[in-house]
């Protein structure tokens, strides 16, 4: 895909939750979702915040999933080109480990008992 315009993006947590306090979500594995013409395109990041913004066109590359329905992104092939042209590339690209630990009830765990 080359430098088409974004309809729609939004990014869905796909991680388990974690509350503000204990450091919120922003660092959390996220759904992010272009549509674009039409077709969504979806790839997972390390990071909550936009790749692509409102005015501004993106390139990227994608492939099919197994069963054919996804078009998955190449999450390190994502640039975002400003409304003059220059390339930018946003957002946190490494890998991380997924979170195991379900959230805690803010009480003792004697307290915890249904």
């Amino acid at each position: 895909m080359e430098q088409a315009e974004v309809e729609h993006y939004r990014a869905y947590l796909k991680d388990k939750y974690r509350p503000p306090s204990k450091g919120g979500n922003a660092g959390a594995w996220h759904q992010h979702v272009l549509r674009i013409g039409g077709e969504n395109y979806s790839f997972l990041a390390a990071h909550a915040g936009k790749f692509v913004f409102k005015g501004e066109t993106v390139s990227f590359d994608w492939d099919w999933d197994e069963t054919k329905r996804f078009r998955n992104v190449v999450v390190d092939s994502v640039v975002a080109h400003r409304r003059d042209g220059s390339p930018v590339v946003r957002g946190s690209r490494g890998g991380k480990a997924w979170r195991i630990a379900e959230t805690r009830l803010p009480a003792r765990r004697s307290e915890w008992k249904d």
